[in-house]
């Protein structure tokens, strides 16, 4: 763009003294008589009968028509000759008036080159100066285009990131490419101005930007939905996408055909990088035997085919898919899963793992916090989503408060967000072409989420992961920036040689609802990478058990020995502080706030009814008491409205249908008898005494529960 170069003022036409004092002397209104002019002959002006010395008009007007006769040089200097034989002219002020009659004849030439009638200030009509910029913002996004819109919005790159453009801003960029006049003097000459501010906030809201759509900003890479690849730093039309390489990375281009050693040394790059992680739990050794030879296999899968064997560990292939996600995302109609590294110690290396994934795909690493507070999640996922990010990565996740966010939840599976700007009532709309990671020590999620994630799991075969040595690269970190266009070559070679080979779908991979194009895809392009390449997604059945938020059991806990204590219906309803009595003394972990510096039991009574109320009307199925459904009482207790459970009718089979003896399936023998007797007197309970619990009479349950609490006597 001319965004680089100076404003061109336009100001008077250099011209010679005598030419200028010719200027001077005509009226600006006597121009348009010059310009308008007829084509006149030198013998017809020669013949004319002047009576009087003819004035600067006049002599202005007939050269002229000589000039547009275009008889020749000779022909005005004979006529010169002869008004200077003839009326004593000085032919110094007659070359003058011929320079400045071509002048005036040329102005209107360099109106037009210059936006003509349309970019004078005070002149042309309001229509005609948005017309004028709205042809050179046009203009010049054709070649190069640094400024863009991103739906609706005024949008350019800086530092490879979007940036939107506030008013003050659009207006130094119109300005950089528009060049405005203004009259001065007597109207003949114009001086350069800036834009006017009715033409400025016109054009800033218009909205049939003459400026191409962007979607999103490359850093590495890119193949088209039509499998071209993008590899020319710039804008490319077809894809909406700025590829914006830093200047030193070069990435070899695939070759046309990819052949099985090719193939080899994409899978030895991709080992490389990634053999010291215990992916799964796997050693450098076993991990690159199974990846390079297929050694070691295995049944992960709990896909469409359970009993398929592979050697690769189901996280690596997850890795390398996720590598895979922005090299291709064109192709992938649809939302793509986030990577959730989970870790089974601290300093297992997700940091690590994290900072290596980002250098490849973008060359750069940033994380962020992920806040407790939704509507501060709500904003920072707009904030990213806005600065056209390739990868969204949260570190640090909670160990023991579960994951549940209707924003996350919508951004994972949504193509478009919806939200409204901080601190104004307008709505911003914005496209999601972004990946996502989130890392923790085994952070536990809702199961809304739950079934969103693709897990890569780190699994140290150590107490002491921060201690290990030996690491194949000393600095992983610097060794992959300065490989980075090797590696990106090797995941370019998978890419084309899904391609090569009809863009195959996957056979093993899993259906999951609402992913099945980004499986198609992804799944397609690992599997047909190596023929042991099947256990992508193998491992949704390890996500559930080490992901999967267990609170909800919890809570189920909670209700039963509300029961077991009070009873269930009118008699056994209880206020909220007496619940939180008993989730204290059985040492019920929930989800809900803590009083500060109170103990890891004592809640915040606010936060404890806010999550009852959000139970209200939800049917639980307790052991001896059957269905209940949780209500609040509409008469005031002493502290609040009291809770009750209410007896319900077990709707789940046909009244025709044969009830069996329980309704109820029979929880484990653990919970079971943490319904009958409470969790900590359990704790003390000899494995003989659990197994007899359940065929015990009131009485001898009574009696082995004052045993019990004897023992807890003699423990404290």
């Amino acid at each position: 763009m001319a965004g680089t170069e100076m404003i061109q003022t336009i100001g008077t036409v250099k011209l010679g003294k005598r030419a200028q004092d010719v200027l001077d002397d005509l009226p600006y209104d006597v121009w348009k008589d010059i310009q308008k002019a007829p084509k006149t002959s030198y013998t017809k002006l020669n013949s004319a009968d002047w009576r009087t010395t003819p004035t600067t008009r006049d002599l202005a007007i007939m050269a002229s028509g000589l000039l547009k006769a275009r008889e020749g040089k000779h022909v005005e200097v004979n006529f010169i000759n002869n008004i200077h034989t003839r009326w004593n002219l000085p032919k110094g002020y007659l070359n003058g008036l011929f320079e400045a009659v071509r002048h005036i004849q040329r102005a209107e030439e360099r109106a037009d080159a210059k936006g003509g009638t349309t970019n004078v200030v005070g002149e042309d009509s309001f229509k005609q100066l948005c017309n004028y910029g709205l042809k050179r913002l046009e203009i010049e996004s054709k070649c190069d285009p640094t400024l863009f819109q991103m739906k609706g919005d005024w949008v350019e790159l800086r530092e490879g990131a979007v940036a939107r453009l506030d008013r003050d801003t659009f207006e130094a960029r119109l300005n950089l490419v528009t060049d405005w006049r203004k009259k001065i003097g007597d109207g003949r000459d114009h001086l350069g101005v800036s834009a006017p501010m009715d033409v400025v906030k016109q054009l800033y809201a218009h909205p049939d930007k003459p400026v191409p759509e962007l979607v999103g900003v490359a850093h590495a890479p890119m193949y088209t939905q039509h499998g071209e690849l993008i590899a020319t730093r710039g804008f490319h039309r077809a894809s909406g996408y700025y590829f914006a390489p830093p200047d030193d990375l070069f990435v070899p281009t695939p070759p046309r055909k990819i052949t099985e050693a090719d193939l080899l040394a994409a899978r030895e790059t991709l080992v490389d990088i990634l053999c010291d992680f215990e992916l799964d739990g796997v050693s450098r050794a076993d991990l690159e035997a199974a990846v390079l030879r297929g050694e070691g296999e295995r049944v992960w899968h709990s896909g469409n085919d359970p009993l398929v064997k592979s050697a690769v560990p189901p996280s690596f292939l997850g890795v390398v898919g996720f590598m895979l996600e922005q090299l291709v995302r064109p192709m992938i109609d649809g939302p793509i899963m986030p990577l959730l590294i989970s870790k089974t110690a601290p300093r297992a290396g997700g940091g690590l793992l994290a900072s290596v994934i980002q250098t490849v795909v973008r060359g750069s690493v940033s994380v962020r916090p992920l806040s407790m507070k939704e509507e501060e999640r709500r904003k920072a996922v707009i904030s990213a989503l806005r600065s056209g990010t390739s990868i969204v990565v949260w570190d640090n996740l909670p160990e023991r408060r579960t994951v549940d966010s209707p924003t996350l939840a919508t951004l994972f599976t949504e193509g478009t967000v919806i939200d409204r700007l901080l601190s104004t009532n307008d709505e911003v709309e914005v496209d999601v072409s972004c990946s996502f990671m989130l890392i923790g020590n085994r952070p536990p999620f809702s199961a809304e989420l739950t079934e969103r994630l693709n897990l890569v799991e780190l699994v140290p075969q150590t107490d002491k992961p921060a201690e290990r040595t030996g690491w194949k690269h000393a600095s992983l970190r610097a060794y992959v920036a300065e490989n980075r266009g090797r590696i990106l070559g090797a995941l370019l070679v998978l890419v084309k040689n899904w391609l090569d080979k009809g863009r195959p779908s996957p056979r093993y991979a899993p259906t999951i609802g609402r992913f099945e194009e980004y499986t198609r895809v992804i799944g397609g392009i690992l599997e047909a990478a190596g023929e042991n390449w099947t256990s992508w997604q193998g491992n949704r059945d390890k996500l559930k058990a080490v992901a999967a938020d267990d609170t909800g059991d919890n809570w189920m806990d909670l209700l039963s020995a509300w029961a077991a204590e009070r009873g269930i219906g009118e008699s056994g309803k209880i206020e909220s502080h007496e619940l939180i009595s008993i989730a204290a003394e059985e040492e019920i972990e929930l989800d809900v706030m803590r009083i500060k510096d109170s103990g890891p039991f004592a809640y915040n009574s606010k936060s404890f009814g806010a999550a009852m109320r959000s139970m209200v009307g939800r049917v639980f199925s307790l052991e001896g008491h059957g269905k209940v459904m949780l209500e609040r009482h509409d008469k005031r207790g002493d502290n609040g409205f009291p809770w009750v459970l209410k007896p319900v009718k077990d709707q789940s089979k046909p009244q025709s249908a044969p009830v069996s003896e329980r309704l109820v399936p029979q929880r484990s023998l653990d919970n079971k008898v943490t319904v009958l007797i409470g969790r900590k007197l359990q704790r003390l309970m000899t494995p003989e005494e659990r197994a007899a619990m359940c065929s015990m009479s009131n009485d001898e349950r009574a009696e082995l529960k004052q045993a019990l609490e004897q023992r807890a006597k003699k423990a404290a």
